[in-house]
């Protein structure tokens, strides 16, 4: 090659700095705004009167005080500690952290659209089941209050976080050395890929599941209802599969995006499979020992397993095609 033919200079870029450290100021007041939340529901179940609630209401169901508390404290406490990581991270403009915030807003945004789109449906429908005679205006402003604040909490939000940590003027930043003109360094190494991160993320969270025993009294799999210790091993099983899968996608190696494969497969086609079998979802929720509230709602709008069932079967659909679509994203001789 001849060593007089000039070379690409770096792209240079404005210094996103202090938008880097005011984003990260944000993140870390959110991890202490879960911090408070966790605190609060603490305080809630660990009080004598257990919130208020009558004697013997505490176990009665599903969901008991110690499942929920234990549930807020992995939920609240894991979410407090992203947040405060990334916000200390967004503030020494670290790459890591801003690859971080692009998985998590990423992910808060599906589900947030997820949760919106859903809740259009059945809010509505589970207030005009609440007891008492409310007024229709009053109902209408309670719909769209609750839809406004899940669109902004939910969808907006997220979205102005992975729109700043996508652009290429904060990638600049982050990777750039401290104290050099900001721009895309030469030749930089392309580092841990987004999709990876992503899939990751889920797996290293799906290695939680089996503590939903702690609530799930059953399961419905490919049309049967699943309870005991055999929904204790199916939890277990996910459970120590989806940690094996995030070891390996951290490492690259291609044996965890087969493992994800699988168990998206597995999950899509178990609720296709049941919805086929069983159009008419209740008598299947009757034998999963839901606690006589729940049951009341599906009785009387039976719409709502058929919404959120096929909502299900929705979000599993796209977590299969994103599988497949991150198989790319290992390396060449992985995937040879």
């Amino acid at each position: 090659m001849d060593a007089s033919l000039p070379v690409a200079a770096p792209v240079p870029y404005q210094s996103q700095r202090g938008w880097l450290i005011a984003f990260g100021v944000i993140e870390i007041l959110m991890g202490c705004a879960f911090l408070l939340m966790l605190l609060s529901m603490a305080i809630y179940f660990l009080a004598p009167t257990a919130g208020g609630m009558p004697p013997g209401a505490s176990s009665a169901g599903p969901f008991s005080q110690r499942s929920i508390l234990v549930l807020a404290l992995l939920e609240y406490g894991l979410a407090a500690a992203v947040f405060i990581a990334g916000g200390i991270g967004s503030i020494q403009c670290r790459n890591w952290a801003r690859v971080m915030m692009l998985v998590v807003s990423g992910l808060w945004l599906a589900v947030g659209i997820i949760f919106t789109f859903i809740m259009a449906f059945i809010f509505p429908i589970t207030l005009r089941l609440q007891p008492g005679d409310v007024d229709p205006g009053v109902q209408h402003a309670i719909i769209a209050g609750a839809i406004a604040v899940a669109v902004v909490l939910g969808v907006a939000l997220p979205a102005v976080f992975l729109f700043f940590y996508s652009r290429p003027s904060v990638k600049a930043t982050c990777l750039s050395p401290k104290g050099a003109p900001v721009a895309m360094p030469a030749g930089a190494a392309p580092g841990f890929p987004v999709p990876l991160a992503i899939l990751l993320v889920w797996e290293a969270l799906s290695a939680f599941a089996v503590f939903a025993m702690l609530i799930i009294p059953a399961a419905i799999m490919f049309g049967f209802v699943v309870r005991g210790f055999a929904v204790g091993l199916v939890f277990l099983a996910h459970s120590i599969l989806s940690a094996y899968a995030a070891w390996n996608i951290y490492r690259q190696k291609i044996l965890g995006w087969y493992i994800s494969l699988f168990k998206a497969a597995f999950w899509t086609i178990s609720m296709i499979v049941t919805y086929a079998l069983h159009p008419d979802l209740l008598p299947l929720y009757q034998q999963m020992d839901l606690n006589a509230h729940t049951l009341n709602l599906y009785e009387q709008a039976p719409q709502l397993l058929k919404i959120t069932w096929v909502g299900m079967i929705g979000v599993v659909t796209l977590l299969l095609v994103f599988v497949l679509y991150a198989r790319k994203s290992f390396p060449a001789q992985e995937r040879a």
